[in-house]
């Protein structure tokens, strides 16, 4: 009798409890920022063996982006490691983040358009002694094709980024020795929940 009631009470706290989470849904707010130190905790140790010097200038309040937070997860962490292996120690890492309203029409980009949002991540390292070169270029493919070349994770996040209708631009600085991976992304223009099942 007594553990019967027990199940009893269990039953109804657990579909209380699912139903505030279909009822009340928490709205989504600042995932990239959350998505970054997500993947920065993830790295503390390599990054604190390195001796890295880390930089962070998060916009507050950032708003949702088009792309699914698996996706971007995998992006964010991919461009992180392939910086953290090609830097060498005692260097600097940084992330930043903002969002923009597009004044201009970019020349040959049909993703975004004047006077739309979007928001650019950019992560940047120093140290980098590689020259630069755009993608594309026959030396670059040739190289990335390399097994044991960490540009071909690069090469699988700008496929990735691409999909997820997102730009993203490599900017070097040869005499700096500084390398850029900036990623843009459209803004979601729907009010996006949290799925409870993701939690």
């Amino acid at each position: 009798m007594i553990a019967q009631d027990i199940h009893k009470a269990d039953l109804l706290v657990d579909n209380l409890l699912n139903y505030f989470q279909v009822t009340s849904p928490i709205k989504k707010t600042n995932t990239v920022n959350l998505l970054i130190e997500e993947v920065l905790r993830k790295h503390q140790v390599r990054l604190q063996e390195k001796g890295v010097n880390l930089i962070k200038k998060l916009e507050k309040d950032l708003p949702e982006i088009i792309i699914p937070d698996k996706q971007l997860r995998f992006i964010l962490n991919s461009i992180l490691q392939y910086a953290v292996t090609l830097m060498p120690s005692h260097e600097t890492l940084g992330f930043l983040t903002q969002s923009f309203v597009l004044e201009e029409q970019p020349p040959g980009q049909t993703l975004f358009r004047k006077g739309e949002p979007y928001v650019e991540t950019t992560l940047f390292f120093t140290g980098f002694r590689k020259p630069v070169e755009p993608f594309g270029r026959r030396t670059e493919i040739e190289a990335m094709q390399k097994e044991d070349s960490p540009d071909l994770v690069l090469r699988l996040v700008k496929e990735s980024v691409h999909r997820n209708r997102g730009v993203m631009k490599l900017r070097g600085d040869e005499r700096e020795t500084k390398l850029s991976i900036s990623l843009g992304f459209p803004v979601e223009r729907r009010t996006l929940f949290h799925d409870p099942n993701d939690c």
